[in-house]
């Protein structure tokens, strides 16, 4: 990319982001596992024949959906109204491919209890309109009592919000089941896990079969194994067969930890691993090669099979919308040279370069515009200002940014930047 552009100012400015992007692969190959060949042009083929066979891209494709999309899923994309918490980061499991660790609460609840009443509580003062209510962990079943009072609670404090659980399954039994009915669970999302010995994977399916009968929604919620192929497609007919709602594949990650389990499956990351490289909460890792696309197989899969069973790709990209929304909600408002896209919730501006900042003054000054400004090195302007410069022969930069608190303080910083010329620019590219 950087050899096709030709502004040498714009050129030096995007070789800085390539080396802090090179600098961070460089940092994730100290892990022993590669990164695979960009399967970008296999992936964009399929996709068009997702949406062929009716799939609903959302998110700028990160997410797609075959049939009903559960409405947590759905306000996932802002996190607005929605809130998952834990009563611990304890579990009896041990699976190669979990994030827990990587938690900032990890060492404070990996072996105890929260105060998640108060917790509750305090949730409620600050956000007494909460739509959806969810308990995760580590494994919330392990503490029976508290695991129903949590649903209780919240039920008492939001009588209309939506309640979940997310549960392993191998723990639950018909009296726990019944107790979480009538505190108020609505939705539980089973993770059936594929290297599960045979016996307790059954248990599981009996446990499914049991809260189906019981609660509106049931799901399971799972990462997709690039090597799973014919596992997981039995997997999606078995559900369909049960009249279980759905399933939300969830694109593999690496967790920075358990490499050796990677290496020896064979596993290799994906390329490119970001899009936008960024710190964000989500502390799932890395996206796995072969993940997404045996997840939008098994899309393919059941759209051609007609399953009543609803089927959810959630991607590692997808993750992320719920905090750049809610980092970046009203920013815009302070700064006119930026808007907050409507696509993936960035602040975007568009920046000029070099030798052609000074045509561009020229031009926002005889149309009296005052969405722009000249910074040392570029002039950035809000798009609807960049548009004017459509006829020149200039390359352009569009920033994205994300709003950040230091010392208490709002800062915009800039993440990426993508060129284009001018004559291509256009709303649809933010």
């Amino acid at each position: 990319m950087l050899s096709k552009v030709r502004n040498p100012v714009l050129r030096d400015y995007l070789r800085q982001y390539r080396e802090i992007y090179d600098s961070f692969t460089g940092q994730v190959e100290l892990f022993g596992l590669p990164f695979a060949p960009d399967r970008e042009d296999e992936i964009a083929a399929l996709r068009a024949e997702l949406k062929r066979c009716g799939i609903r891209e959302r998110n700028r494709g990160a997410s797609l959906v075959y049939g009903e999309l559960c409405g947590a899923c759905d306000a996932c994309r802002t996190g607005m109204g929605s809130y998952t918490g834990i009563l611990s980061l304890m579990c009896h499991r041990n699976c190669f491919f979990c994030f827990n660790p990587n938690q900032e609460e990890f060492g404070e609840y990996a072996d105890a209890m929260k105060d998640w009443r108060g917790e509750l509580q305090r949730l409620h003062r600050r956000s007494p309109d909460m739509r959806y209510i969810a308990l995760t962990g580590g494994e919330p079943l392990l503490h029976r009592v508290d695991c129903a009072e949590y649903f209780r609670t919240a039920r008492m404090l939001w009588p209309e919000a939506s309640l979940r659980l997310y549960t392993s399954g191998d723990l639950l039994d018909e009296s726990m089941l019944e107790q979480l009915r009538e505190a108020g669970l609505e939705e539980i999302r089973f993770s059936i896990k594929p290297d599960d010995t045979p016996e307790r994977s059954e248990k599981v399916w009996r446990n499914m079969a049991l809260a189906r009968d019981r609660l509106p929604r049931v799901l399971v919620e799972m990462p997709v194994m690039p090597d799973a192929g014919e596992e997981m497609t039995a997997l999606l007919a078995r559900l369909d067969a049960m009249g279980i709602f759905g399933i939300n594949l969830l694109e593999l990650c690496f967790p920075y930890h358990h490499a050796e389990a990677f290496r020896q499956r064979g596993y290799a990351l994906r390329w490119p691993p970001y899009r936008t490289l960024y710190n964000f909460w989500y502390a799932g890792g890395l996206p796995v090669d072969g993940s997404e696309l045996l997840a939008l197989k098994l899309l393919e899969s059941a759209a051609r099979n007609g399953y009543r069973l609803n089927v959810h790709y959630c991607s590692l990209e997808n993750k992320h919308f719920g905090q750049v929304y809610q980092q970046n909600l009203g920013a815009a408002r302070t700064d006119p040279t930026y808007v907050m896209s409507e696509k993936d919730f960035y602040l975007k501006t568009v920046k000029v370069f070099g030798r052609d900042v000074r045509e561009a003054e020229r031009l926002f000054r005889a149309r009296q515009r005052t969405d722009w400004r000249s910074e040392r090195d570029y002039l950035q302007c809000s798009p609807a200002c960049a548009a004017l410069l459509r006829k020149k022969d200039m390359e352009l930069g569009i920033s994205y940014n994300i709003r950040e608190f230091r010392d208490g303080e709002p800062v915009i910083r800039e993440l990426r930047i993508d060129p284009v010329h001018a004559s291509e620019f256009g709303e649809e590219l933010l």
